[in-house]
């Protein structure tokens, strides 16, 4: 049998009896005169009970185990330790019922290490193809799913989709739900597979009744736009919901967006705010901007102008365009924050590095400090091109601005 590490042996209760023999020391428990055996025994047991560590009744010695951990018979006949205490189990017989009661207290898994997975997690991706290969001709689900997605992302081997459509066939017909969602994935892509839309929705459902977020959330856009399965919005709505509660923050954002327009829901500002909110704390990124927007303008929240600032800047942060224009006319106007023309100016020349121009901060623009305005266009710039991106440089209010084709090296 496999057993546990022993740093997870090692916590059950047979070793705190253990500890508590070496803390008394070896001379104590000595048979000394006038002290029988029985009596160093009651007073272990006394200990023992005293600690939490055993049960107040029955007769327990040092090693007690329990007799439901095996049918076998591993007694041998009586003898004693090196201290002279009585033992009846050899040493290889004491761990195994160690490992038996651990795992039967939760402390130990039932199941043997998955090392396919181990070595996947470790980046040897060609070791976890080579372990999880056997394991999947045998028959595991698990083993297979994994082999699909070292096969369809080409990792450890060569990509081959059809080869992980095969694979992922397999453990969906094991019941193993990643791999249902997996295979849908390829026919809502055709990729490995004939596109085939309404193959994908029936993979999508069998995950989603596993309690597949992903599963859920695709069959209710599925359901939604109406493509290869009876276009249902209260259906979609009902597995938009479904997957919302399992945590998915895409699904958690077109919920939000259902309640506000009132589609396959009654509209109801309150609960659109709650899963905008719900998804911007998951970060997802175009819900921070929708649930600031509502905190702005107290839509279905009380309104608290600091909150939306908080939540505006950090999708700004994350280089959405709309929160960097909302944060700047919040920085420019003193609105939920300090005022900070510097800031203000700096965030919405970000803004401008996508195409993106806002009539009102433009005009408040040309009214800027010429000093103010350039830290903020070079500090823009620095920024922009720490992501990887390129700013036109604007034109200064004056004309005197550089070359309009200038680029941040």
């Amino acid at each position: 049998m496999t057993r546990a590490p022993f740093h997870q042996r090692a916590s059950g209760r047979p070793f705190a009896a253990l500890a508590l023999v070496a803390a008394l020391g070896v001379a104590t428990l000595s048979a000394a005169p006038g002290l029988a055996a029985e009596t160093i025994e009651d007073r272990i047991e006394q200990g023992l009970n005293a600690a939490g560590e055993a049960a107040p009744t029955g007769d327990i010695g040092i090693m007690v185990m329990p007799d439901d951990l095996g049918d076998e018979d591993v007694s041998l006949a009586p003898g004693t330790d090196s201290a002279g205490l009585r033992t009846t189990l050899e040493p290889i017989d004491i761990e195994r019922r160690i490992d038996k009661g651990l795992t039967a207290a939760g402390e130990a898994s039932a199941f043997p290490p998955d090392y396919a997975f181990g070595a996947f997690q470790r980046g040897w991706f060609l070791t976890a193809f080579s372990l999880a290969l056997e394991r999947a001709e045998s028959g595991d689900p698990v083993a297979q799913t994994l082999l699909g997605v070292l096969l369809s992302r080409g990792l450890g081997v060569k990509q081959d989709l059809t080869a992980a459509a095969d694979w992922y066939r397999l453990a969906g017909e094991g019941g193993d739900r990643e791999a249902l969602y997996a295979l849908g994935q390829l026919y809502l892509d055709g990729s490995g597979v004939a596109r085939d839309l309404a193959a994908a929705a029936v993979l999508f459902r069998r995950a989603a009744d596993l309690d597949h977020a992903g599963a859920a959330r695709e069959l209710g856009y599925l359901l939604l736009a109406g493509e290869a399965v009876d276009q249902n919005a209260m259906l979609a709505a009902a597995f938009f919901s479904r997957a919302a509660r399992l945590g998915d923050m895409d699904a958690q954002y077109t919920l939000a967006g259902l309640f506000v327009e009132g589609i396959g829901v009654v509209g109801d500002e309150s609960h659109a705010a709650r899963w905008y909110a719900e998804a911007a704390r998951n970060g997802h990124v175009g819900a921070q901007v929708e649930y600031a927007i509502m905190l702005v303008n107290g839509r279905g929240v009380p309104q608290d102008e600091a909150a939306a600032a908080y939540w505006f800047r950090l999708a700004a942060n994350s280089n959405n365009p709309l929160a960097q224009t909302r944060l700047a006319r919040m920085l420019a106007e003193g609105v939920g924050v300090a005022r900070d023309a510097a800031a203000a100016a700096r965030w919405y020349f970000i803004a401008r590095s996508h195409g993106v121009e806002d009539e009102r901060l433009e005009a408040w623009l040309e009214r800027l400090d010429p000093a103010i305005r350039e830290s903020a266009e070079a500090e823009a710039r620095q920024w922009v091109a720490a992501r990887g991106g390129a700013m036109q440089l604007a034109s200064a209010p004056d004309g005197q601005g550089a070359p309009a084709d200038s680029a941040v090296e």
